[in-house]
């Protein structure tokens, strides 16, 4: 790993593991041995053991006395209680979008989209991840509510750990993201507040009933 002078030590650590949390690389209730890392890595323990913190702060793992850290579960039920958190949140902030965009500010969800369409196209499945992703990231910050924005951003290591295991379940819930993104952004478009509230109830109950399907799924292989 290559480290950046810009960021410290203890994040660069974090997003380390925490890539390899999102990606599946390190599984739920897969124990963190601070050792193997910090020797793995060329770092000290104590700043291994800081970056756990935060990835509990990001709800990425459970730390318990005596015990460690371990990687947080991922059930069905982990993620439908996390989207019905993030889904609300997500439809005020494009609401707040639909009224407030002017000039380009658009801009970044059209070149997202056109990602995510050529990737469903090439069923590029982790191209397709990282373009939805950045869509809905662009949704967030186009809020003008800051604890809004911060709330989303301090989720966005969940966001996308969730997000990740349900494209992972299969093509149908890709079909899916694309359509719920598609629909939103002429909403957007359209500067229609109403619209966007539909969709986003419409995608949350069917959605976060598919993603709780897809986990237990994905929880189901490990098995």
């Amino acid at each position: 790993m290559t480290f950046k002078a810009k960021e410290s030590l203890t994040e660069q650590i974090a997003h380390y593991l925490e890539q390899r949390i999102i990606m599946g690389e390190m599984e739920p209730g897969e124990r963190i041995q601070e050792l193997r890392i910090a020797a793995e890595m060329d770092v000290s323990r104590g700043s291994v053991r800081e970056s756990l913190l935060i990835l509990q702060r990001r709800h990425l793992v459970e730390i318990f006395p005596r015990r460690g850290a371990i990687v947080s579960s991922i059930s069905g039920s982990d993620v439908r209680d996390f989207f019905e958190l993030w889904l609300l949140l997500i439809e005020r902030a494009a609401v707040d979008l639909a009224a407030s965009w002017k000039g380009e500010d658009l801009a970044p969800l059209f070149e997202d989209m056109q990602g995510l369409s050529d990737c469903l196209h090439n069923d590029d499945l982790p191209g397709f991840y990282r373009y939805g992703i950045a869509f809905m990231n662009n949704i967030g910050n186009g809020s003008g509510n800051r604890y809004l924005r911060a709330t989303l951003q301090d989720l966005a290591p969940l966001t996308q750990r969730c997000f990740y295991a349900i494209l992972r379940a299969g093509r149908s819930q890709i079909d899916r993201g694309h359509h719920f993104m598609e629909a939103l952004l002429q909403a957007l478009i359209a500067r229609d507040a109403e619209q966007v509230r539909v969709i986003a109830s419409e995608f949350g109950s069917d959605y976060t009933r598919l993603a709780q399907a897809s986990a237990d799924a994905l929880a189901g292989r490990k098995t």
